[in-house]
Parts: C-alpha cells; structure tokens; sequence
C-alpha cells in the first residue's frame, strides 16, 4: 500500500500516534484490571511497530525536521 502524504500530512498523522501512544499508556498505567492492560497492551506494541516504521520512513522522505511539531505560538519557542 502507498499513500501519498505531503510533509504537513505526515507531521500530523506523527502527532497524532504519539498522542495514541501516550493514553493508552495512560491508560495501561491507571488501571488494575487486566483485562484492559493485556488488550491495549497488545495493541499499544502494534502502534508503537507502525510508529518506528511510520516516523523512519517520514525521516527518509522528509528529513528529521518532520517529527518536529508543537502546539506553542511562534514566537514563544526558544
């Protein structure tokens, strides 16, 4: 499969697997039951596959720059 993805595409299909990454971890950690830990577990170790594979090839295609993103007005970045 090919998808065909300008460099601001990327940036925010990265953002948003970060995002997912980190409530289900959120989640994984809040709770006891595991039930809930085993399932996004599992699912959380397949994101975090399609993630490594996803941002190396973002790199590749668009350079390092592309995992770069934030939410911060321009100006106050330092």
């Amino acid at each position: 499969m090919t998808i065909d993805l300008n460099s601001w595409e990327t940036k925010l299909v990265l953002e948003a697997l970060r995002t997912l990454d980190a409530k289900w971890n959120a989640l994984i950690d809040g709770t006891d039951d595991e039930d809930i830990q085993s399932e996004y577990g599992n699912d959380l170790a397949q994101l975090q596959l399609v993630q490594e594979s996803f941002e190396a090839a973002a790199c590749k295609e668009f350079g390092p720059t592309v995992k770069e993103f934030s939410r911060e007005p321009v100006g106050a970045r330092q």
